[in-house]
C-alpha cells in the first residue's frame, strides 16, 4: 500500500491539470464534455476548497468543494482518484475530511451530482448518508446530506 499524505489546498494548477489528465479515460471524457479543462482547473485552484491525497509528488486523489454561506451548503463538485490508487479508501477519506470541515464551518447540508451509472461513487455517497434529492437531470443524479440535525 502506498504511503499517502493528506493535505488541504496545496496543489498548484499544474498538479491539478496533471491529475485530471492522468485520470481514467471515461472520467476525463465526461469532464471535458461538461467544461473546458484549463478553465475548470483555474477555477478550482482559485475558488474551491481542495482536499488532496498525495503519493510523493503525485496528486493521487482530489475532492473539490464550495461553501455557499447563504444556504449553509457545501457543494462537492469533484471527487477523483487515479486508477493506480483505486480501492484504497482515498475517496472516502477525502469525503470524510470535507464533511468534517463543513460541519465545523457551520454548513447544514452537503450536495453533489453524480453520474447515475457510477456505481462505485453511488455506493460511497450512500455509505456516507447521501440521499437522492429531486429528479435526475439527464444521466446525472442530485444527492444531498443533512450535516446538522435539528
Amino acid at each position: 500500500m502506498p504511503v499517502l499524505d493528506y493535505r488541504h489546498g496545496q496543489a498548484g494548477e499544474d498538479a491539478l491539470l496533471a491529475h485530471f489528465l492522468a485520470c481514467d479515460a471515461g472520467f476525463l471524457a465526461a469532464l471535458r464534455a461538461r467544461t473546458e479543462l484549463g478553465a475548470y482547473v483555474s477555477k478550482l485552484h482559485a475558488r474551491a476548497l481542495r482536499y488532496e491525497a498525495w503519493s510523493g509528488p503525485r496528486l493521487a486523489g482530489l475532492l473539490a468543494a464550495y461553501h455557499h454561506d447563504a444556504s449553509a451548503t457545501v457543494h462537492i463538485s469533484n471527487v477523483s482518484v487515479l486508477g493506480d490508487f483505486w480501492r484504497l479508501g482515498i475517496a472516502g477519506r477525502l469525503l470524510g475530511l470535507c464533511l468534517e470541515q463543513a460541519r465545523r464551518d457551520g454548513m447544514r447540508h452537503a450536495s453533489l451530482e453524480v453520474a447515475g451509472d457510477n456505481h462505485a461513487a453511488l455506493a460511497l455517497y450512500g455509505a456516507a448518508g447521501f440521499l437522492p434529492a429531486g429528479p435526475a437531470e439527464g444521466t446525472m443524479l442530485r444527492m444531498q446530506l443533512q450535516l446538522i440535525h435539528p
